[in-house]
């Protein structure tokens, strides 16, 4: 009765929705195509606003769903360094203003894949009341960000209610040649965040890309806590603190210091939690407006809670940048790695292996892609006591028409357990692939339709008490989205 009473609801909803949807289509001038403003890191850095009064308050919704053209002239320049923690981005509309963009969002979904009771899984209908909220202050040499995505999933059926909170918090200080980065990232969450699999799935996840997603995914993985091996239903909660400083010896030339702290925490038993801190260090030199290079030193540890098993890594790494603002962002590190492990059942152990971090942002007026890649040492994602981890991540969007849009996301992971020269290895392998169709209602609204595909290879003994499931997880369904006024 209740999957009976749903399906009642989301025919009403949809019937109402594209009602709405085909008397603003006849409104429409077919041949006013506004251009998509580019989708960039929200936390770019720079030293935008010496000396000057809080700018005002953006009002209406952020850059990211503002149907307006934008100008490569308005663009902010991204002033990341290589040998910083964040990632290259292509610059920032939000750092010409400031944002106060709230949101609440109704997804209606269904997913078949998940584990219910043991070896068993089926086709279920899910709704999640969400909310969000996009936060960008400047003032003198102060620029403060904050981003929150998060929600409640209501299961029609045995499975129990979730809820699920991602909170990036940043502030960044410039002073004369100094730049001060602060960041805290926290996460709680059913399933693991990779997919997005606890939080509407792949496809739901992938409509957020030009704000959560971004602060989530322009950190080097060194700074992130992995979380990419799916697992059963199980609450994770996940902090990063996140200190990063530079000084510019003149305007080619620039050394900076990073570290971190992380926590990944489980409740109950049957999984692994951990504690990781991370140091890097490194100098860079601007070879020209557009290009520089850089050499890098890293540290981390990593201890695993209640056992005596730890696993560190030393690494050090050539770097090459390009940066086109607006248009262009492309990154590549890349060296040796020595990863050590102690208090192992299988025994002490070192190994040599290569340390890759990549990223490549493209953008044009109404379409755009980036691609990331990294490789080197993770905490196991609550699964294993450490791994040697390669992670790619991919996205595609493209705007339709004024008030069409679409987008494509995926990722693959592939962890893979430390352990000595010539002992049996375990590895798992995750791979998923979203995509979203947007319709935007009005300045404030939208309402999208989703479809995420998530598959999961995991060894023949699971180490923990659910590795997750086996065959394919799907999710599909759609979302209403609208944004509140902003003020100031």
């Amino acid at each position: 009765m209740k999957l009976l009473k749903t399906v009642r609801a989301l025919a009403v909803a949809l019937v109402l929705c594209v009602t709405a949807i085909r008397a603003q289509d006849q409104k429409q001038d077919p041949r006013s195509v506004t251009p998509a403003s580019p989708i960039p890191p929200i936390y770019s850095g720079g030293s935008n606003g010496f000396g000057k009064a809080p700018v005002p308050a953006a009002r209406g919704v952020s850059s990211a769903y503002d149907p307006g053209p934008y100008d490569l002239a308005q663009v902010e320049p991204d002033t990341n360094t290589l040998s910083g923690a964040e990632l290259f981005g292509v610059g920032s509309l939000q750092h010409s203003r400031n944002v106060f963009d709230p949101a609440v969002s109704f997804s209606q979904l269904g997913q078949s894949g998940q584990i219910y009771t043991a070896g068993q899984s089926r086709l279920q209908a899910v709704t999640i009341f969400g909310g969000s909220l996009n936060f960008n202050r400047i003032w003198s040499r102060y620029h403060f960000t904050a981003t929150y995505d998060g929600g409640e999933n209501l299961y029609h059926g045995p499975t129990p209610n979730r809820s699920f909170h991602n909170l990036v918090i940043a502030q960044e200080i410039d002073w004369e040649r100094w730049r001060l980065h602060l960041r805290d990232d926290f996460a709680v969450s059913p399933l693991a965040l990779f997919g997005g699999a606890g939080m509407g799935g792949p496809g739901l996840i992938g409509q957020f890309s030009s704000t959560f997603a971004d602060a989530l995914h322009n950190i080097g993985q060194r700074f992130v806590l992995a979380d990419t091996i799916q697992t059963g239903q199980v609450m994770r909660y996940m902090n990063t603190v996140l200190g990063e400083a530079e000084y510019s010896f003149s305007r080619r030339s620039a050394f900076s210091f990073a570290g971190s702290y992380g926590i990944l925490h489980f409740p109950g038993t049957g999984y692994i939690s951990s504690r990781s801190i991370n140091a890097q260090t490194g100098y860079d030199y601007l070879l020209d407006p557009k290009d520089s290079i850089a050499v890098l030193a890293s540290y981390g540890k990593i201890d695993y809670t209640g056992t005596s098993i730890s696993t560190g890594d030393y690494g050090v790494a050539l770097a090459f940048g390009r940066k086109i603002t607006g248009r262009l962002a492309f990154q590549a590190a890349a060296g040796p790695e020595q990863i050590r492990g102690t208090g192992l059942a299988s025994g002490n152990f070192q190994m040599w292996t290569g340390l890759v971090n990549s990223a490549l942002t493209y953008e044009r007026r109404r379409s755009g892609f980036s691609l990331g890649f990294a490789r080197g040492l993770t905490n196991g994602s609550g699964v294993l006591f450490g791994a040697l981890s390669n992670t790619f991540r991919g996205s595609l969007h493209h705007q339709f028409t004024r008030f069409w849009s679409g987008s494509v996301n995926g990722g693959y992971a592939f962890n893979r357990n430390l352990v000595p020269v010539g002992t049996a290895t375990a590895s798992f392998n995750t791979w998923f692939i979203g995509a979203n169709l947007v319709r935007q209602l009005g300045r404030h609204a939208w309402i999208s339709f989703n479809y995420g595909l998530l598959k999961q290879y995991n060894p023949v003994v699971c180490p923990v008490a659910s590795c997750g499931v086996t065959g394919f997880q799907q999710t599909g369904g759609m979302t209403v989205n609208w944004h509140l006024r902003a003020v100031e």
